[in-house]
């Protein structure tokens, strides 16, 4: 069941306790007012490249990953120093600010980037983990933005 969340109060209210370590997340990230703004390359690529240092100084790591034009869907894996809640915080900051320095510099528009609401489904078996993040990374394919899944340059994933 897809969950939505507001913040990491309501995240500890939720019906499964993400907050263990060890424990797998499905999460989807939609951009303010649903606007495309990773459409623009720049944006889209100071994004993706923030995305691999946001969790630098904590245990939780990002497994799979694509960015869609007005979305972010993430496979994550809560630490034992980092909670879900947290490691969502440090996502949505870091890559906030990557966007608005990279905006500011190219296209001067600097704002919120992500809603603050945000949707969590979580992984219950583990052996599903690897099907689950294939089914992230071929999200673009599967909307039509590209004829096969590695053509899509905004996707990582540590089983491919």
């Amino acid at each position: 069941m897809l969950q939505t969340i507001t913040d990491s109060t309501e995240i500890k209210r939720a019906h499964f306790k993400p907050n263990r370590p060890g424990e797998l997340t499905w999460v989807t990230m939609a951009t303010v007012n649903d606007k495309d703004w990773f459409n623009n390359q720049f944006l889209a690529r100071s994004t993706a490249h923030s995305l691999h240092h946001c969790l630098d100084n904590s245990n939780a790591q990002v497994l799979a990953w694509v960015l869609l034009p007005d979305q972010l869907h993430l496979m994550i894996q809560a630490g034992s120093n980092c909670s879900l809640a947290e490691a969502m915080q440090r996502l949505k900051v870091c890559t906030a600010i990557a966007v608005n320095k990279t905006a500011q510099a190219s296209i001067g528009l600097v704002g919120p980037l992500w809603q603050s609401r945000y949707c969590l489904q979580p992984v219950h078996r583990r052996e599903y983990a690897r099907e689950l993040a294939m089914s992230i990374i071929h999200q673009p394919q599967q909307l039509g933005l590209v004829k096969h899944y590695a053509d899509y340059p905004y996707w990582d994933c540590i089983w491919v």
